[in-house]
């Protein structure tokens, strides 16, 4: 599946469901603000099941305007329905308080007759922001936005500087950038219910409030954990003798891990790995490491650095696929650069383009 194609879906998606909540919010809005109050009498106060499911008031109510009488069967401004103890609240108060009605003042044809908002237009506002928050969870993973290798001249052999998926503040400002707009946009949709609103005596509100507001700690988790990372480590740097890795010749691999804080390093590791990608999935084919430091102390500005040479068994030869080719399923080879300290666990992924020049040959 081309990648641009899933964003676009996802996208459209995602801001149909945004775009319907707003509107319902908008529409609801109006509805409580401008509609003007008649005087009316019920005629019809019962509960019946709802074909969206549960339960909703089964209303007949006539009032006046200008001397004209109209009927309606509107409980609210958007159509209600919920649990039958829900609904039974619902006739009970329209039994207290059902003696005015609210019409439109341009079609006084169109009335309700409780000033209740519901969160369901919220709710949608809500279901876009989480549709589209897990949709791009897949797209930090593998190599898609990756750069090739970069020539560097100058030294006695000829290196390729690899370039990260990602720098550990990078990854701490998207985090950061994430928990906040979660945060920010969904709790103007709630607080927008709750001071705007009058609230139809829903638990739903409540309830989908607090489990959005618990699924966003996730993302602050994970923000706090990557700006200890980024206080603690230097980006990584990798190197590699060639432009392309020929998988079918060793492949030998610079590392440098700078540090910003003293540290204990539990454990160090340069990781060759190849991974199959489908977007939501992966699997892995081949994993290879070589231990680069070990239960040693590093001091605040030292850098750890190191070459190694990997050898790819000829089972295990898959070409990656290039990183200008923006589609699912795709083969992903990555050096990966894994730290384990008593306070923090980090890896830092560098994507390589890989061939096997004996089954190019083959093909040709």
């Amino acid at each position: 599946m081309r990648i641009a194609g899933y964003l676009i879906l996802l996208a459209l998606a995602a801001g149909l469901l945004i775009g319907l909540g707003i509107h319902g919010a908008w529409r609801q809005q109006q509805m409580l603000a401008t509609f003007q109050p008649a005087p009316a009498s019920v005629v019809t106060n019962d509960v019946r099941a709802s074909k969206l499911g549960g339960f909703e008031p089964d209303l007949e109510f006539a009032y006046n305007v200008r001397g004209k009488t109209y009927q309606g069967d509107r409980a609210a401004p958007l159509r209600i329905h919920g649990s039958r103890d829900w609904a039974d609240s619902v006739t009970r108060r329209i039994r207290a308080e059902g003696s005015t009605a609210y019409y439109n003042p341009y079609d006084p044809a169109e009335a309700y007759l409780l000033p209740i908002g519901r969160f369901r237009p919220y709710g949608l506002i809500l279901a876009g922001l989480t549709l589209f928050g897990l949709g791009i969870l897949p797209m930090r993973r593998g190599g898609v936005f990756a750069h090739e290798p970069v020539a560097i001249t100058g030294g006695p052999f000829d290196w390729y500087d690899l370039t990260p998926g990602g720098s550990h503040a990078d990854r701490a400002m998207g985090w950061c950038a994430a928990a906040l707009l979660w945060y920010l946009l969904g709790g103007l949709a709630i607080a927008h219910y709750y001071a705007m609103t009058p609230p139809a005596y829903e638990l739903k509100s409540a309830v989908s409030s607090v489990l959005y507001a618990v699924a966003g700690l996730w993302l602050v988790y994970h923000a706090m954990s990557a700006m200890g990372i980024a206080s603690r480590l230097g980006a990584p740097k990798a190197h590699m003798t060639q432009k392309i890795a020929h998988l079918n010749k060793p492949i030998i691999i610079r590392v440098e891990q700078p540090f910003l804080r003293d540290t204990i390093v539990r454990e160090l590791r340069v990781v060759l790995t190849c991974t199959r990608q489908d977007g939501l999935g992966s699997v892995r084919y081949f994993t290879a490491s070589q231990m680069l430091a070990e239960d040693r102390a590093v001091r605040a500005g030292e850098t750890l650095h190191g070459e190694f040479s990997f050898e790819v068994p000829d089972k295990k030869r898959h070409p990656s696929t290039p990183f200008s080719r923006w589609e699912y399923p795709r083969t992903d080879w990555q050096i990966e650069v894994t730290l384990h300290t008593p306070k923090c666990h980090a890896t830092s992924t560098f994507p390589i383009l890989a061939d096997n020049i004996k089954q190019a040959a083959k093909a040709a």
